[in-house]
């Protein structure tokens, strides 16, 4: 009986050895593949960091022009931690004066489907402080309300920027209705007294 079991394992062997040959080739193929991506990425990254550095050393130095080039590219290399990055340096600095161009880079960012949903949600909340002197309401809630219908970290600076926004437009009753729910969230960075005194202003108005 075990001399029969192992005949017919030994038949199957040699009856599957080429597809047998084949997955086995296949695996080892996969293996070097995935070695070698992850080990390709983590030179990406490496390298996406050292040009991160020399952009902000060359703004220290006041080297704005090929600081703005470096940051530019790697915007364009779709890093999930680099590429936002270097939108921020590029804005806080004022690197880049046609606002067309940082749109687009926001845009570049936003579909970047390998970053995490909290960094998503700063970068929406970045493009509408970004947007918010010049945009339409529409334009800022659509940024706006993912985070808002959420329980996002970045919840409570939506409400207070679309509290803000709206009471620079002396839209009152939305202005309120936005401090209202800030002033009911239990968050030690909100500037209680600075809501109250809006409240307290469009109460008076």
């Amino acid at each position: 009986m075990e001399n029969a079991q192992n005949k017919s394992l030994k038949n199957f062997f040699l009856s599957n050895k080429k597809i047998l040959y084949l997955s086995i080739g296949l695996l080892f193929l996969i293996i070097i593949f995935f070695w070698w991506s992850d080990s390709s990425n983590k030179k990406e990254r490496f390298k996406n960091s050292e040009d991160f550095i020399s952009a902000k050393v060359l703004i220290s130095k006041n080297d704005k022009r090929n600081s703005l080039e470096i940051l530019k590219s790697l915007i364009l290399k779709n890093d999930d931690v680099y590429s936002p990055l270097s939108l921020f340096l590029i804005i806080d600095n004022n690197l880049e004066n046609n606002k067309e161009k940082i749109l687009d880079y926001f845009d570049k960012i936003l579909a970047i489907k390998s970053l995490k949903k909290e960094d998503l949600n700063l970068i929406r909340l970045k493009k509408a402080i970004y947007i918010s002197e010049n945009a339409n309401e529409e334009d800022i809630l659509n940024l706006l309300n993912p985070i808002l219908n959420s329980d996002s970290v970045w919840r409570y600076k939506c409400l207070k920027l679309l509290g803000d926004y709206y009471f620079n437009n002396k839209k009152y009753n939305k202005a309120k209705q936005y401090y209202s729910d800030l002033l009911l969230l239990d968050d030690g960075s909100i500037d209680a007294s600075d809501i109250k005194k809006k409240m307290k202003k469009i109460k008076n108005d």
